[in-house]
């Protein structure tokens, strides 16, 4: 009896710490998990490959795709309820200014700007078909969800105005 008692008491100090080595490893993971979200949270960047999308023209009965092409880089600002974007584009169109916005949601999915579309300042097209913004935005900066540039032949937004899409992808930087 006195043998099963003291297996018994082994037993269940074996079982205890198992339990306690388990809890430990958990909360050493939470805590790596915590840090490497707080890295990801400083250092973060959102950025977009944009390509042109297909336009259906009104007045011939065909549709054509521009080969114009660009990228966004998305990151933190100066403030907690700022952050900076440099989109740089090249456009074969022939309008001479276009608008551009960040909308949550994948390509083709049509919403809201996260801002009106007013406070994104337009890209002038240069020589060569060239344009780039650099400029700060009063857009807190997300570390989560899912979202897209649209950049329009207007300030209409719009299916009939949309010149090219791209979706960001949160990266560390």
């Amino acid at each position: 009896m006195k043998q099963k008692t003291l297996l018994l008491a082994a037993l269940g100090t074996g079982a205890l710490g198992i339990l306690a080595g388990c809890a430990a490893k958990t909360s050493a993971a939470a805590a790596a998990e915590a840090d490497r979200t707080v890295m990801v949270g400083e250092n973060a960047r959102w950025s977009a490959n944009i390509q042109s999308v297909t336009q259906s023209r009104a007045d011939v009965a065909q549709t054509t795709r521009d080969k114009s092409y660009g990228s966004l880089t998305w990151s933190r600002g100066s403030g907690p309820t700022l952050s900076n974007a440099n989109l740089v584009f090249t456009y074969t169109g022939q309008e001479r200014f276009l608008s551009w916005a960040i909308i949550a949601g994948s390509c083709g999915m049509q919403a809201l700007p996260l801002i009106p579309i007013s406070n994104f300042p337009e890209l002038n097209v240069g020589g060569g078909g060239r344009a780039q913004v650099t400029t700060s935005l009063p857009i807190e900066f997300p570390v989560s969800g899912q979202y897209h540039v649209d950049i329009y032949k207007s300030r209409q937004q719009g299916l009939d105005a949309l010149v090219a899409c791209g979706n960001l992808r949160l990266s560390n930087g």
